[in-house]
Formats: structure tokens, C-alpha cells, sequence
């Protein structure tokens, strides 16, 4: 979409113009009568017969217009509770809240077009106004055809016939509503009753108001054509990104589905990389288009405030003119202007307008960003990494290791080329926890901190491979394994995701809890010292040999005694008592031989079961043993 332009307008001469104006004008008012100076008589049987009148509320004349008319029925949706900020709505990645393929420089054109005939059509009134007043009675024919509004309604006299000047009216808020289409009315009905005008009038009205209305007139001329240079701005391609980010969510949503009841093909932690990386490139397409509606709005609504301003000031001044006139003039004419199209904001026709055309964004729609957006499994813990960081994997046919950073996900083990997640978004290795296991680990005091990843025989990658990793520490290298180990014990969807969200401390909904929840949540459970919480069980090939059961409870507040053992002492036991099969791959010298007891535990058969302070180790021994 191309760069925003902006109308190089003298919209700022303009108010200024109309600034001292009006100071003008309110100085010759000292001198007549106000228009707000009425009776509380007169203004009381004036309520009673505008409210008796059809169509005279705006908000009832909205409605009935709109079960009349299809599209005012549309606009009225598109402006409820759908376009409210804080709506579902509002959050969700797949609803269009800004008009993409609209065209609003061609109808904000169409619309200072008929301001402009609008304008044409109050100068030729005027016009006639002057030339006949000396002739007040012969010229009152003549004024009567002079209120020439073709697209706009006349009480109880004309009504559009043709479709562009039914479309051209549609602009505007209906007849007594008080907005500008109430004006052609009024105008008929003041011309039937009054018979006289002053001659300084005409003067006045030649010499000051109609210059300034042609003036303004041949400025929107202008206008006009900037606003229709603005049309590439609105060229985008938020509908193309819109499809792809569906594209990228139903393909999230597929891997989570293989994910939870299925062998992944892809892991979700990928696809909601790739599905975050769309949306935000959604929305800055969409705020690009944002902006030029708002540089768009802001620029057309300044424009329309001074058009307005400047209709007003030339019917104030003839109003004043008149109003040293009879009280006819007043009652007909001088009061229903001043209660209604007088008395209304520069911006409340445009206000309208926005409200009720769907080809221009709601004012209160607001630009979004990327926290804001929710969707559909968005906290799975699927989508969590359980830990990242540097390792060093030992190539297949050399013992020279080379350095990867790796990423550890409830179902697959990448290694990446940075840590960079926006720019390196494809892994160079991925292996799936469900078809290996980890099988041996390096001792405590080795010169080397290594693990073993060992492919199952009966998997789908690389049958029987071995992937040898080494870690800068003994206890980086004993947390990868231990997390590998449990994440490729099991397959089953709710046992992965209660090890992720105590491993990362995720609510029932996926989200990782706050400090103050996490305290909350300790307080209310109160540990129980007797119970046992951690258990390990691995056993041996020999189904008859013995197995020797310990139940050990952990006292925070006690030092390490025979009776209150530490993880390390229950791993070290663990380790001797663990029997490895000639066929499980080994480590370099650093680790035991076939021959004798390996500090490796057999990972094919354990299992862990984190449930609170104490473990229980249930362990096979060999006939040799």
C-alpha cells in the first residue's frame, strides 16, 4: 500500500476566515434582535407542534429508515456490538473490522460533490434573494422555484424520482432531523408567508455572503479532486492476508489435533511460530489501511466542518437580515432554523454519515495489536517449550561434536542454527520424543557431561541410531535428560500436559501462573511428611528376579541422615542397582562397561511419577548381582 498522502488544503485560512466572520457577525447582532430571545409561550406550543410532527426525533427516524432499508439495517450491525474494542470479535484474528474493499475517496468525492450543489443551490436562493427585494410580492413566485435541492426532500411538495438523486440523499439525515435536508422545507414554507424584504439586504447579500459561498464552493472543487488522488491508499492486501492467516490457523490447529490423539507430523510449537509471524504481518497490512482511513476521515471531517460553518454563516446573516421583520418572519422561518440546522454541531452530519455508511471505519474502532489477538488453543502446552539452550551433538562418524542451540517441546527435540525464533523459524534436526528414548547419562565428577539419545527399534526415524549429546555441566546435562526422559516415557496427551504445566507452573487454561497464584496455591495444599511423591520404578529383563522397594520421606528442616536421604543419594543408589542390556548403546570411557553394574539407568523401563517430597525406587537386580 502506498505511503499516506495528506490534502494540501487552506482549511486553516478558512477557519481563520470564519473566525473573524463570525466576530463580525456577532457584532451586528448587538444591534437586532437574538434569535434565542423567545417567549417560554411561544416556545412551548413550538415543542408541542414539532413533536406532534412525523419524523421530527432523529433517533425514530433512523429506525424507521432502517426496517425499510437493507443496507441501513447492515450499517446498524456493523456498528453494534461486533465493533465494540472489547469485544470477541475485536480480538479474534479472522474478523475484519476495517472496510477492505471499499471505495471511500469515490464516495467521500460523491459527497462534497453534493455539498457543492448544495452550495450552488443556496448561492442561486440567494441570488434571487437580492435581485427581488425590491419586488417582494411579484417575486415571491420566483423564490418558491429558487429552493432547488433536487435530491433532497420537501415536505408535503417534492420527493426524489431519479436513483442518483435518491443515492445523493442518503448522504444526509432525514427530513426533521435537523440536519441540512431540513432546509429546503423551511425555505418553501417562508417564501408562502411572508411579503416583504429590505433593500439593504440585497446589498448585503451580494457584496458579502454569496462571494464567500462561491469562494468556498470553488475550494471544495479542488478538494475533491486531492481526495480522489488519495484512492491508492486504499489499495491493500489485507483480504490475501486474511485467507493465509486462515490457512496458518486451521494448519495450527491440525497439528495440535495429531498432536493430542495422533503421531505429530508437525509440532505445534512450529505452526504457532508461523501462525503468530501472519497475524502480526496481518495487522500491520490492516493498520496501514487503518491510517489512511483515519488520515482520510480527520482531513474530510476538518473539510465538512467549515463547509457546514460557512452554510451556517450565510444563513445566519440572511436570517439576521429578516429579522427585523415581523413576527411571521420569526415564528416561520428565524425559530425553526435556530432550533434545528442553527443549532446543530458542525460534526453531527458527518458523525452520521460514518455511523450509517459501511464504506468508512467506526470511530471507535481501534488499531490492534498482537496481545491482544486470542484464539483457539492458543496456551495449549503442547505449544510451550520446556527448556532451550546450547548443545553439542557428536557427528555420526566422527567423535567431533558440533555446537547447536536446541529446543525441547513436549514432542520433539529441534536444533536450530540460532536462538533467533523470528528469523530461524525452520529446525535443522527434529526428532520426535514418541519414537526415542534416552537411554544413559554421564557420571557425576566425569571429565564429560553426556547423554545418550537412543532411537527405538520399531520407530520411524533412523531405527536404531544413537545421538550422543554433551553439555557444558552435570547438572545442565542431568536436567535434559531427566525432562527427555519423561517426555518420551509416554505418548498419552494428559500425562504430557501435567508434566508441562508443573514443569512451567501453567494453569488449567494453559497460562503460566503469577508469583502471588503460584504462593496462593502452595498455602492452600499443606504437605503431607508421611506421603510418599516421587517414584521411580526400573525394571529389569528377568521378570523372577527380586526387587527391593525403599520408602524414603524428605524433611526439608533435617540434614541428610541414612534415615532422610537427598536425590542425589536415592540417584546413586539407583545407579548401581540399574541393570543395562548388552544392546544399549554406551557412552566413551567416562561411563561403566557391559561387564559390570552401569551407572546408566535403563530409560525404556522407568518410569517417574513426580507426586510430592519422598521417592520410591523400585529397582531389578541381575542373577550375577
Amino acid at each position: 500500500m502506498s505511503k499516506h498522502n495528506t490534502m494540501t488544503s487552506n482549511i486553516s485560512e478558512m477557519m481563520s476566515q470564519q473566525q473573524q466572520n463570525l466576530q463580525h457577525l456577532h457584532s451586528l447582532q448587538k444591534h437586532t434582535r437574538s434569535l434565542t430571545d423567545y417567549t417560554n409561550t411561544y416556545l412551548q406550543n413550538f415543542q408541542q407542534q414539532m413533536q406532534q410532527q412525523p419524523h421530527v426525533q432523529v433517533q425514530g427516524a433512523v429506525q424507521d429508515n432502517s426496517q425499510r432499508n437493507p443496507q441501513l439495517q447492515q450499517v446498524r450491525t456493523y456498528s453494534g456490538s461486533m465493533m465494540l474494542p472489547n469485544g470477541t470479535k475485536a480480538k479474534s484474528p479472522l474478523a475484519a473490522l476495517i472496510p477492505t474493499t471499499g471505495q471511500p475517496t469515490d464516495v467521500l468525492a460523491a459527497r462534497f460533490s453534493a455539498w457543492r450543489n448544495v452550495i450552488r443551490s443556496i448561492i442561486v436562493y440567494l441570488t434571487e434573494i437580492a435581485s427581488i427585494e425590491d419586488e417582494i410580492v411579484r417575486q415571491q413566485l420566483r423564490l418558491s422555484h429558487a429552493v432547488q435541492f433536487p435530491f433532497f426532500t420537501i415536505e408535503n411538495q417534492y420527493q426524489p424520482t431519479s436513483s442518483e438523486d435518491r443515492y445523493t440523499q442518503k448522504f444526509f439525515l432525514p427530513l426533521g432531523s435537523g440536519s441540512v435536508q431540513d432546509l429546503p422545507t423551511i425555505l418553501n414554507q417562508y417564501h408562502e408567508a411572508l411579503a416583504s424584504n429590505a433593500s439593504n439586504a440585497s446589498r448585503e447579500l451580494t457584496n458579502d455572503v454569496i462571494p464567500r459561498l462561491e469562494d468556498l464552493r470553488r475550494d471544495l472543487l479542488v478538494k475533491i479532486k486531492e481526495i480522489k488522488s488519495l484512492q491508492s491508499d486504499f489499495k491493500n492486501s489485507c483480504a490475501k492476508e486474511l485467507q493465509q492467516t486462515k490457512q496458518d490457523m486451521k494448519h495450527y490447529i491440525d497439528s495440535l489435533k495429531e498432536a493430542r490423539y495422533g503421531t505429530p507430523k508437525q509440532d505445534p510449537y512450529l505452526a504457532k511460530i508461523a501462525l503468530d509471524k501472519q497475524i502480526k504481518k496481518q495487522l500491520i497490512e490492516e493498520n496501514f489501511l487503518h491510517e489512511a482511513f483515519d488520515n482520510l476521515e480527520t482531513s474530510g471531517a476538518e473539510l465538512e466542518k467549515v463547509v457546514v460553518m460557512e452554510i451556517q454563516n450565510a444563513l445566519t446573516i440572511y436570517a439576521r437580515l429578516l429579522g427585523q421583520q415581523s413576527q411571521l418572519i420569526f415564528d416561520i422561518l428565524i425559530s425553526k432554523l435556530d432550533m434545528g440546522f442553527f443549532n446543530m454541531n458542525p460534526q453531527y452530519e458527518w458523525d452520521t454519515f460514518i455511523s450509517r455508511d459501511p464504506n468508512f471505519l467506526q470511530p471507535n474502532v481501534p488499531m490492534r495489536n498482537l496481545k491482544e489477538i486470542t484464539y483457539k488453543y492458543q496456551h495449549d502446552p503442547f505449544t510451550y517449550e520446556i527448556r532451550s539452550g546450547y548443545l553439542e551433538r557428536r557427528s555420526k562418524f566422527l567423535k567431533s561434536y558440533s555446537k547447536g542451540f536446541y529446543v525441547l517441546t513436549p514432542n520433539f527435540l529441534h536444533e536450530f542454527k540460532s536462538i533467533d525464533r523470528k528469523k530461524d523459524l525452520v529446525p535443522i534436526m527434529s526428532l520426535s520424543l514418541n519414537e526415542c528414548t534416552v537411554t544413559e547419562h554421564s557420571k557425576k565428577g566425569s571429565h564429560e557431561a553426556k547423554f545418550v539419545l537412543h532411537g527405538k527399534q520399531n520407530g520411524l526415524i533412523r531405527r536404531g541410531h544413537n545421538w550422543v549429546f554433551k553439555t557444558d555441566s552435570y547438572e545442565s546435562m542431568l536436567e535434559w535428560f531427566n525432562d527427555i526422559k519423561v517426555l518420551s516415557s509416554t505418548s498419552n496427551y494428559k500425562e504430557k500436559c501435567k508434566f508441562v504445566q508443573n514443569k512451567l507452573n501453567l494453569d488449567a487454561d494453559g497460562k503460566k501462573l503469577t508469583k502471588i497464584n503460584i504462593n496462593e496455591n502452595s498455602n492452600m495444599q499443606s504437605p503431607n511428611p508421611n506421603e510418599s511423591l516421587n517414584t521411580i520404578t526400573t525394571p529389569g529383563r528377568d521378570i523372577g528376579t527380586p526387587q527391593i522397594s525403599i520408602n524414603i520421606d524428605q524433611n526439608i528442616n533435617e540434614p541428610v541422615t541414612p534415615a532422610h536421604m537427598t536425590e542425589d543419594n536415592i540417584s546413586e543408589m539407583a545407579d548401581r542397582s540399574t541393570y543395562i542390556r548388552s544392546s544399549t548403546p554406551r557412552l566413551d570411557n567416562q561411563t561403566n562397561t557391559n561387564t559390570s553394574m552401569s551407572s546408566m539407568p535403563d530409560t525404556n523401563t522407568s518410569e517417574l511419577h513426580a507426586n510430592g517430597g519422598g521417592v520410591y525406587i523400585q529397582t531389578p537386580f541381575s542373577k550375577d548381582y
